[in-house]
């Protein structure tokens, strides 16, 4: 007589049930894909364990399913560090789920956006990750409305979870640094005030000024698409200016190479005539000489954090949940280097 078959068998859809999670989650835990929360993968891959789960190979080979296959990545440039580096990672994590990740750059374009949308929308995407345009379209929303999104660095004011640099705090305690320095003629470059965190980056160097004892208004400042041609030419303009300022706070990470470029080609001497801050995580800022004063951003916590996010949405969606609407915040380090220094004929205030 032959060997019965087990009857009490447990499979991923069990696995699933029991613990009241999508069978996507238990999937990816059991994987060891990184786009689970870790306390969540233990706590999954020891019950699967206590109930004594065997995985089926030929099963795992066609468990993935078509209906997120692929998902997009919107981004305005690649060309930056902010998404190129952002987009690698993100592309890595969700192809441990077999999900590609399409890419697709709008040039900050909303009517090219439009178009990119609605071929995703017909490619039948299950969902993406996107930094809007600063004049996102009503049509590009309602599109954004009907599927599982995550906002990434830029918010557009639809209800999805988005992850963004934290910036407030870094970039003042930035403008507080140059002040204890003996810097009051501080210039600034950074994105635009349409942008959501072109705003918030603004205000927060405003504020910064303010508790400075500084005018702010006083202050030259250049808001710009953040490109590395425009972190050149503003910077080219700034260190024309018959005053010229002592200090350079780039808020942007596009811009702040450009703006790198011109400093170190202008023959200025850093910090001796010029306290320059960048902002970013370009690995060649640590290298420089003098290594540069850094507000770091963790680009590859900003892609865990979006591909995770995405994950948790796409399972929502097959769930018949509604995911929630949070903003997750990664706060930059204020990385002190060589590039800052008191300007000549000055000391620094004492505390």
């Amino acid at each position: 007589m032959g060997k019965r078959a087990r009857s009490d068998s447990v499979g991923v859809v069990d696995l699933a049930r029991e613990l009241g999670v999508s069978t996507a989650t238990v999937s990816r835990a059991l994987n060891g894909s990184p786009a689970v929360r870790p306390e969540q993968a233990e706590r999954i891959r020891a019950h699967a364990a206590a109930r004594g789960y065997v995985p089926n190979r030929l099963a795992k080979g066609l468990s993935a399913s078509r209906s997120r296959a692929f998902v997009g990545f919107v981004v305005p440039y690649v060309d930056t560090p902010a998404y190129s580096t952002v987009a690698a990672e993100c592309a890595r994590l969700l192809s441990t789920d077999g999900t590609q990740m399409i890419l697709t750059i709008t040039e900050n374009d909303p009517e090219r956006e439009l178009r990119q949308l609605r071929e995703m929308t017909a490619s039948r995407v299950a969902g993406l990750i996107i930094s809007p345009s600063a004049g996102i379209l009503e049509e590009s929303l309602t599109i954004l409305g009907a599927m599982p999104v995550v906002e990434l660095h830029r918010a557009c004011g639809i209800r999805a979870p988005g992850v963004f640099s934290d910036d407030e705090q870094a970039l003042i305690d930035a403008v507080a640094h140059l002040a204890e320095l003996g810097h009051s003629e501080i210039a600034y470059v950074g994105t635009p005030r349409e942008l959501s965190h072109g705003a918030i980056r603004l205000g927060a160097v405003r504020r910064g000024m303010e508790l400075a004892g500084l005018d702010p208004d006083r202050m030259p400042i250049r808001l710009l698409e953040p490109t590395k041609e425009n972190g050149r030419v503003a910077t080219a303009e700034l260190l024309a200016m018959p005053n010229r300022p002592t200090a350079l706070l780039v808020g942007g990470g596009a811009l702040s190479v450009g703006a790198a470029e011109v400093v170190r080609a202008s023959g200025f001497r850093v910090p001796d005539e010029l306290s320059l801050i960048v902002y970013g995580d370009p690995e060649w800022f640590a290298l420089s000489n003098p290594s540069l004063t850094t507000l770091r951003v963790s680009y590859a916590e900003l892609a865990r954090t979006a591909a995770r996010l995405l994950s948790e949405a796409l399972d929502a969606r097959e769930s018949g949940v509604e995911v929630a609407a949070e903003r997750h915040l990664i706060t930059p380090e204020f990385r002190l280097g060589g590039s800052t220094a008191p300007p000549s004929g000055h000391h620094p205030r004492l505390p």
